[in-house]
C-alpha cells in the first residue's frame, strides 16, 4: 500500500508543476502568437489522462494491485486542475468537467479511505452546490 500512496504522491507533485509550467507556456506563447489557449489546455489534460492510464496500467501489472481508486482520484485531479488553469488564464471554466472531475475525485479519495459514497445521492448534492454556486455568483455580479 505505501508503494501506491508513493505512486500518488509523485503523481500528484509532477501534475502540478506540469500545470505550473504549462501556465507560464501558455501565457508567453499564446499571446505572441495568437494560439488558442483552451485547446492547449485541453491537450494538456488529454497527454496527463493519457500517462495516467499507462502508469496505472503497469503499476497494476508490475504490483498486482487495484488502481482504479488512482485513476479516479488522478482524473478528477486533472479535470479541476484544468478549470483551475482556466480561471487563472481568465477563461470561463467548463461546468461540465469541474462536475465530473468533483465525482470522479470524491469517488475516487472514499473509495481510497474505504468508505463507499452512494453515487445518486453525492451526484444530486453535488448538483444542487452547483445550483447554489451560481446563483451566488449572479447576486455578487449584480
Amino acid at each position: 500500500m505505501y508503494i501506491l500512496y508513493s505512486y500518488f504522491v509523485i503523481f500528484t507533485k509532477l501534475l502540478n508543476a506540469i500545470i505550473l509550467y504549462w501556465l507560464m507556456m501558455v501565457k508567453s506563447v499564446c499571446g505572441g502568437l495568437g494560439l488558442n489557449k483552451s485547446v492547449a489546455l485541453t491537450s494538456l489534460a488529454w497527454g496527463l489522462f493519457f500517462i495516467l492510464i499507462g502508469v496505472s496500467w503497469a503499476a497494476s501489472n508490475v504490483y498486482g494491485v487495484d488502481v482504479i481508486h488512482y485513476v479516479a482520484l488522478g482524473a478528477g485531479l486533472i479535470l479541476i486542475g484544468l478549470n483551475v488553469a482556466r480561471t487563472g488564464l481568465g477563461m470561463r471554466l467548463s461546468k461540465f468537467s469541474l462536475f465530473i472531475g468533483i465525482v470522479a475525485f470524491a469517488f475516487g479519495g472514499a473509495a481510497l479511505m474505504n468508505y463507499k459514497l452512494p453515487l445518486w445521492e453525492t451526484i444530486i448534492v453535488l448538483i444542487g452546490l452547483f445550483i447554489i454556486a451560481e446563483a451566488a455568483r449572479a447576486l455578487r455580479k449584480s
